[in-house]
């Protein structure tokens, strides 16, 4: 069974990310990571952890993948305090919306290595750390 069935599926990845930006945009150390709160952030990045959960390749299909999350983070310079700030909202958000412990103890080293991936990749090439 893949994550995302695990996690409860469609309606659990949503209320997941839903909850995840509430506390985003609460945290005045993450908000100047989004350049547009108004955008649609909780919906992407459900496409994103339903592709990356083993659900369907929503994200691929409708926003064309790897490559673009990646160079979504292109140029942010993330630094440690908020790479940290945005797991630890992540896992206090799945334990809100009351996913499974048994999801949330395999979810979390996906949240962890992902947004470490993400932290690398939104500083230039010449001022990024060895992997």
């Amino acid at each position: 069974m893949s994550l995302y069935d695990r996690a409860g599926g469609a309606p659990a990845i949503e209320r997941l990310c839903q909850r995840f930006y509430e506390r985003v945009f609460a945290d005045p150390i993450l908000t100047p990571l989004f350049r547009d709160p108004g955008e649609d952030h909780a919906e992407r990045l459900a496409l994103w952890l339903t592709e990356l959960l083993g659900g369907p390749p929503l994200h691929t299909q409708e926003r064309g993948g790897f490559a673009v999350m990646r160079g979504a983070h292109a140029g942010l310079k993330i630094t440690g305090a908020q790479r940290k700030a945005w797991a630890d909202h992540m896992h206090a958000a799945a334990v809100d919306v009351g996913l499974p412990d048994d999801f949330r103890r395999a979810f979390m080293p996906h949240i962890e290595g992902g947004s470490t991936f993400a932290q690398r990749v939104s500083w230039p090439r010449d001022q990024r750390w060895a992997r």
